[in-house]
C-alpha cells in the first residue's frame, strides 16, 4: 500500500497566499500530512465533495462565503456532519465563538498562532473524529 495515501489529507480554505503556504508547510512538514488548499470560499463545498479530505482547516474571512456559513453547510450534509474541522480567524469575538461551539466547531485557533498550538488542534481534531480522543 502506498505510505502517502495512508496519510490523513487535509484541506486548507484560506485565501491569504502566505498564510495558506505557512499553514501548508507546517502541517507537511511537521505534521506529516497531505494537503490540498482552496482560497475561494464559494468553492470549498466542492472541493470537499472532490478531495473526501479527513479534516479542513477553515478560516472564517474568506471571499465569496464565510467559514461559519461552509462550517453550517458541512454540519447540513450528512456525508459531511462529522468532518472534522479546525477553524482559524482573527476574529476572537465570543459570538463567533458560540457559533463555532453550536455547530460542533471544537477547535478553534485565533490569528497568529504558533505552530505547535496549531498542529496540537489538527491532531486532537483528528483523533476524535476516530473515537481516540
Amino acid at each position: 500500500m502506498d505510505q502517502s495515501a495512508a496519510r490523513p489529507l487535509i484541506l486548507i480554505a484560506e485565501d491569504d497566499p502566505s498564510n495558506n503556504e505557512v499553514i501548508a508547510s507546517t502541517l507537511t512538514e511537521f505534521g506529516g500530512y497531505r494537503v490540498v488548499s482552496e482560497a475561494d470560499g464559494g468553492l470549498v463545498m466542492q472541493r470537499v465533495e472532490e478531495e473526501q479530505p479527513d479534516l479542513v482547516v477553515l478560516d472564517l474571512l474568506l471571499p465569496h462565503r464565510n467559514g461559519i456559513d461552509i462550517l453550517r453547510d458541512l454540519r447540513a450534509d450528512p456525508r459531511f456532519s462529522q468532518l472534522p474541522v479546525v477553524a482559524i480567524s482573527a476574529d476572537v469575538r465570543p459570538v463567533v465563538w458560540e457559533q463555532l461551539e453550536e455547530l460542533g466547531c471544537k477547535e478553534f485557533i485565533p490569528k497568529p498562532f504558533g505552530i505547535d498550538q496549531f498542529l496540537e488542534s489538527v491532531a486532537r481534531a483528528l483523533a476524535d473524529s476516530h473515537g481516540e480522543g
